[in-house]
């Protein structure tokens, strides 16, 4: 059944009892791999009985819903928002939309095996019965699709570990060797797979809507941590994730999204000495790479770098920046052929853009 967020229809829907587990797949352009993760969930038992559903979420995607997600199915809701506000937006309406006692999510680029729901259920058992010593937020583990360890664990950021970072590759600087984890107490999960406690969510108020992709679980795991909940690692249920960022090339649209996810996360969760030195060192990334991006003829490069820069400036003087206009101006990239003069409009990057750009979002995929 197909709703619109915000609509009648998609209030919080009331359990029959049997309810325990909501999961939440938060789709933008991804419809295939939506679909068919969706597929296998509702063919798992648990689902099929009502004590697992599957709740997708929408985020404006251009194109045609399949017709196995659009056509009315036991166990399966989709809730299509009117634009893409990001993963937390996507999280939060999911959650809203259900009163399950726990949510489990999943990116679309996730890949099950046969009896999946039946082990989570499994561990909703044994976390239950350790009431308020239950944690809060429980992460699986994570697999390459050869079969090697992916890393889904990380240490909460700070300023030492951050430029300590730009010194190793890129596919280890946000989490830990998975070789390194094991099971029990970890500072934060990574948001393609995550169980969550609704009692946490409703804690919490949901995720942190400014945040459009990256680094919105960190700050969920920081803040569940501030409320007194435990994050655990449990790498004895295991996933396929297909396409984590840290093993693609980063877009020039995407390094706009993620340095503004990181200067925020800085900003609203650490000492103010550290987010400004880490603006001052984005800033002068900013200017050099700018500046060389420039001098290479990669004009959407360096447009890249004169966003982050005035995303940078209007951070330090403390306006907000939320997820969605950080979506309009990674969005402005696509027409930035040509560099703009001085005055020309679009040279003021860190000015919001009059008209929102529907089609400027960018693919999840964490």
């Amino acid at each position: 059944m197909v709703y619109v967020e915000g609509s009648a229809q998609n209030q919080r829907r009331t359990s029959p009892g049997r309810l325990r587990l909501t999961i939440v797949i938060v789709n933008y352009e991804s419809w295939p791999e939506t679909d068919r993760l969706a597929g296998m969930l509702l063919a798992e038992p648990e689902a099929v009985s009502g004590t697992c559903e599957v709740v997708v979420v929408d985020n404006a995607s251009r194109g045609s819903i399949p017709a196995g997600l659009a056509d009315p199915r036991p166990g399966l809701r989709l809730i299509v928002r009117p634009d893409n506000g990001g993963f937390a937006a996507g999280v939060n309406a999911g959650w809203r939309s259900s009163s399950a006692g726990w949510f489990l999510i999943l990116n679309p680029d996730v890949e099950i095996r046969a009896g999946f729901l039946a082990r989570v259920l499994d561990r909703l058992d044994a976390l239950d019965a350790r009431g308020t010593h239950r944690p809060g937020i429980v992460g699986f583990g994570l697999k390459n699709p050869d079969g090697t360890p992916q890393g889904s664990v990380g240490a909460f950021p700070t300023l030492a570990r951050s430029i300590r970072e730009q010194f190793i590759p890129r596919p280890r600087r946000k989490y830990r060797p998975a070789w390194h984890v094991g099971a029990g107490p970890v500072d934060w999960v990574t948001g393609a797979c995550m169980l969550v406690d609704a009692a946490l969510i409703a804690a919490a108020g949901g995720m942190d809507e400014d945040f459009f992709l990256y680094h919105e679980e960190v700050a969920f795991c920081r803040v569940a941590r501030s409320l007194g909940w435990r994050v655990e690692f449990d790498p004895s249920l295991e996933v396929i994730h297909r396409h984590p960022l840290q093993n693609r090339p980063i877009s020039p649209k995407m390094r706009v999204v993620t340095r503004h996810s990181k200067l925020l996360y800085f900003r609203k969760h650490l000492p103010g000495w550290q987010f400004h030195a880490l603006a001052a060192f984005v800033s002068l990334e900013s200017a050099v790479r700018g500046a060389w991006s420039s001098r290479l003829g990669r004009c959407e490069e360096a447009w890249a770098w004169r966003v982050i820069a005035g995303i940078v400036g209007r951070l330090r003087r403390g306006d907000s920046v939320r997820g969605g206009e950080v979506r309009e101006l990674a969005g402005s990239l696509s027409g930035s052929p040509r560099m703009a003069g001085p005055h020309d409009p679009q040279s003021h990057p860190a000015r919001k853009p009059r008209k929102a750009h529907r089609s400027g979002g960018t693919p999840l995929g964490r």
